[in-house]
């Protein structure tokens, strides 16, 4: 998964990206809000941190030329101003979440992990890969007019990899998905519930492919 941070403060933003690269995060990382706006139109990234007082261009105001733009990525406000009414201007100007320094970063972990499974389920109704049919609204799958019946954990896996098809995802990444409040998460059982699935893929016009070191695509044939 893809984020950009918002930072002018070198340590601060060099932490936060050291920090999320580790939990398997493609991180940018941008010093001023003029720069943040040009990646954020440039590229396509599942979650935005920002930082309020940026130079050149606040995160506030860049927050607003993307939501008038229509630009609906999910972002996260992080700034020292902890007064209900800034929190209530930054989320009123289109901000999904809300973090006050200082913080810890499991907690930006967790919330940009929350933010991603939201955007993932937003994003599409219906996901449709090949004969592969999963109803976001009802939680029911499909493999062409046959259901298919899996445990909650299964289904979490299967729309993590669904909602992002042929792109990598990391095991660290996929483990705290799956895991958001276990600050250890056994790698073990991604690899039970990667086998139990795939058994129950067969039929369908996908494949889980696992990349040696790097995490699983799930590409459509």
């Amino acid at each position: 998964m893809k984020v950009l941070v918002a930072e002018d403060n070198v340590l601060l933003g060099n932490s936060i990206k050291r920090g999320l690269e580790e939990e398997g995060w493609v991180v940018d990382l941008a010093r001023d809000g003029k720069d943040a706006l040009y990646y954020a139109e440039a590229s396509e990234y599942d979650v935005l941190v920002l930082d309020w007082m940026l130079p050149q261009l606040s995160g506030l105001d860049m927050l607003k030329v993307l939501r008038d733009k229509g630009n609906e990525v999910p972002v996260i406000m992080v700034t020292a101003r902890s007064e209900v009414a800034d929190r209530v201007q930054g989320l009123d100007r289109g901000a999904d979440d809300y973090l006050t320094k200082p913080f810890e970063m499991i907690e930006l972990v967790s919330r940009l992990n929350a933010l991603y499974r939201r955007s993932i389920a937003r994003g599409s109704r219906l996901l449709s890969l090949g004969n592969l049919n999963i109803e976001l609204d009802t939680l029911r799958v499909s493999i062409g007019d046959r259901p298919l019946v899996l445990t909650g954990m299964e289904y979490d896996l299967l729309v993590a990899l669904a909602g992002k098809a042929n792109q990598l995802q990391t095991r660290t990444v996929l483990l705290g998905l799956l895991y958001p409040f276990d600050s250890e998460p056994d790698s073990n059982s991604l690899d039970v519930l990667l086998n139990r699935l795939r058994r129950k893929l067969t039929g369908a016009n996908v494949e889980i492919e696992t990349i040696r070191g790097k995490g699983l695509i799930l590409r459509v044939a």
